[in-house]
């Protein structure tokens, strides 16, 4: 059978958000209002942000790249909650779509206190 596979890059951000659920001390963005411990999904000034860069192949399926900017708890080591984020995008993203991943940048682009995140709630 032929024909062609494509999936939108809002489906890789999807997934990527969904990976960076799995990791802690990424504060991250969710569509729904729940809280819950420190691994807090909010929106506004303390949401990370994924953007996708994909390429189709011509009989493959092409390969993905990502560019994450995160805010992450105060207090963590950042290479190491770095390293879980990209494992967790990359084996996702290759187990769901089939899609080869190029790279995942990661950018820290701020750290938030713990009382910051209680603050937001209120």
């Amino acid at each position: 059978m032929t024909g062609k596979l494509i999936v939108n890059d809002e489906v890789f951000a999807d997934i990527a958000l969904a990976a960076l659920q799995k990791v802690d001390d990424v504060i991250r963005q969710q569509r729904k209002g729940t809280l819950s411990g420190l691994s807090r999904l909010l929106t506004g000034r303390f949401a990370s942000k994924i953007n996708v860069e994909k390429s189709e192949g011509d009989e493959d399926l092409g390969t993905v790249s990502f560019d994450l900017r995160l805010v992450v708890t105060y207090g963590v080591v950042i290479p190491e909650v770095a390293a879980k984020v990209r494992e967790a995008v990359i084996k996702d993203v290759t187990t769901f779509t089939g899609y080869k991943v190029d790279r995942v940048d990661i950018t820290v682009e701020k750290l938030v206190q713990p009382e910051e995140i209680a603050d937001e709630q209120d």
